[in-house]
């Protein structure tokens, strides 16, 4: 038996805040890396000097980069999720209707 309409919106309106709820996380976590953590190395760079201080600082930025990858893929991962959603919506709405409409 098809889903109800309730229970097709009620899945459409999850998926799209989840999706919102990830790019939330994606937008934290871009802020908190342009802000705060690269100004907190440049500080260091400019503080401490030495091949321990370039390898932490090398570190450091690698890690940077990566959660700014991460934070695209969680943006990426969001619109693909409103995607789905969308098209689940359509496609579970259309089969309510022809569930409706059958004659048996």
């Amino acid at each position: 038996m098809a889903n109800s309409m309730y229970t097709i919106e009620m899945d459409f309106a999850n998926a799209r805040r989840q999706a919102e709820e990830l790019e939330q996380i994606a937008r934290h976590l871009d802020t908190l890396i342009n802000s705060e953590y690269m100004s907190c190395f440049h500080g260091i760079a400019a503080s401490w000097r030495g091949e321990n201080a370039d390898a932490f600082c090398k570190k450091g930025t690698a890690v940077g980069e990566h959660i700014l990858r991460s934070a695209t893929d969680l943006k990426n991962a969001a619109q693909t999720i409103r995607k789905i959603a969308e098209n689940t919506y359509h496609a579970e709405k259309r089969i309510l209707e022809i569930a409706q409409t059958r004659n048996y």
